[in-house]
């Protein structure tokens, strides 16, 4: 009866541990999920404040100072400065309303929580090992695809918008109105990054300034062009119009350049991620369907090298198939 007392306790004591971590979790989601509704970006926040004036916006900033500095000492631990700042910038880049700080912070609670909890229910160890590695990298390649899905959709805005530009200025107006024209008929992320430049503009920045601010946002290629372009305009003199009409096609024409290469390249790169993915799922399977199954690559020596071979063979095949389908134009 004390044994079997003793177990109760024992495993009423996980089953607690299980369910605090679970509540802890729930609320640093809510949290996050909170803010990101909530709120809209810090740089927006700023430049709405010193245009309009607007006390309301001043009130908020200092009705949170305290959440604000507890993200940052939690940063702190994890991240050094520099690196929080990276991160911040590729938020921005990917268009995430959040910040370095808060990013880091739920990416190291992702990471220690939800494998704890998945072997403390389960007890399998190769799942909470295949959890762990989701929780890990799992937040910094959605932060990369998000920056990726965004250049996408602001390169393929960019012709668009250099033709409203050309067409705003032949009837008149000057080079800040037809930047207002785009941000206002073309949707984000195009028109926020042209916001954001004429805002920083109003602000007191130069013309050259904000643009290569935006170019330092944005890390487009077709981007730096214009911009190079425009800012040689500006110091020489010449029909601008013109200039963007010309740059205009030539990023169309590079964009459907691409489309086809990406088309023909299609069946490489699909067959580059299964033949990638393939051996790894292979191994989580058998590793949760029979884990003894992989006992001597484990515990022997050369099965360890056998594996770390493997590993090594299969990141360089991903490389090699990667280069072979990235053709740039």
């Amino acid at each position: 009866m004390i044994l079997e007392m003793d177990c109760a306790r024992v495993g009423g004591g996980k089953m607690g541990f299980v369910l605090v971590m679970v509540f802890f979790t729930a609320m640093f989601f809510t949290l996050a999920l909170v803010r990101l509704l909530d709120r809209k970006s810090e740089v927006k926040d700023r430049l709405e404040r010193y245009i309009a004036g607007n006390a309301e916006n001043e009130k908020k900033e200092k009705s949170t100072p305290a959440l604000k500095a507890g993200f940052e000492r939690m940063a702190s631990v994890f991240a050094s400065r520099s690196y929080t700042e990276k991160i911040q910038v590729e938020l921005l880049q990917a268009g995430l309303p959040l910040k370095g700080e808060e990013f880091i912070t739920l990416w190291v609670l992702l990471a220690t929580a939800i494998p704890a909890m998945t072997w403390l229910v389960t007890r399998n160890w190769p799942l909470a090992i295949l959890v762990l590695l989701l929780a890990v990298f799992g937040p910094r390649f959605y932060l990369q695809h998000k920056k990726g899905e965004r250049l996408k959709t602001f390169n393929q805005q960019l012709g668009d918008a250099l033709v409203i530009m050309a067409n705003a200025l032949r009837a008149g107006f000057g080079f800040q109105q037809a930047m207002e024209t785009v941000r206002r008929e073309l949707p984000p992320p195009i028109s926020t990054e042209f916001e954001w430049t004429l805002r920083e503009i109003q602000l007191g920045s130069t013309t050259e300034e904000s643009l290569l601010n935006l170019c330092e946002r944005v890390k487009s290629d077709d981007l730096d062009m214009v911009v190079t372009a425009v800012l040689i305009q500006r110091q020489v003199g010449g029909n601008l119009a013109q200039i963007l009409d010309n740059i205009s096609r030539t990023i169309r024409d590079r964009t459907r350049i691409k489309g086809e290469i990406r088309t023909l390249t299609a069946q490489g790169r699909l067959s580059g991620i299964i033949i990638g993915l393939l051996p790894i799922a292979l191994l989580f399977i058998l590793l949760i369907l029979n884990p003894g199954y992989m006992t001597p690559f484990l515990q022997n020596p050369l099965g360890l090298y056998l594996l770390s071979g493997a590993a090594v063979s299969e990141l360089a095949g991903l490389y090699v198939i990667k280069k072979i389908v990235d053709i740039d134009v």
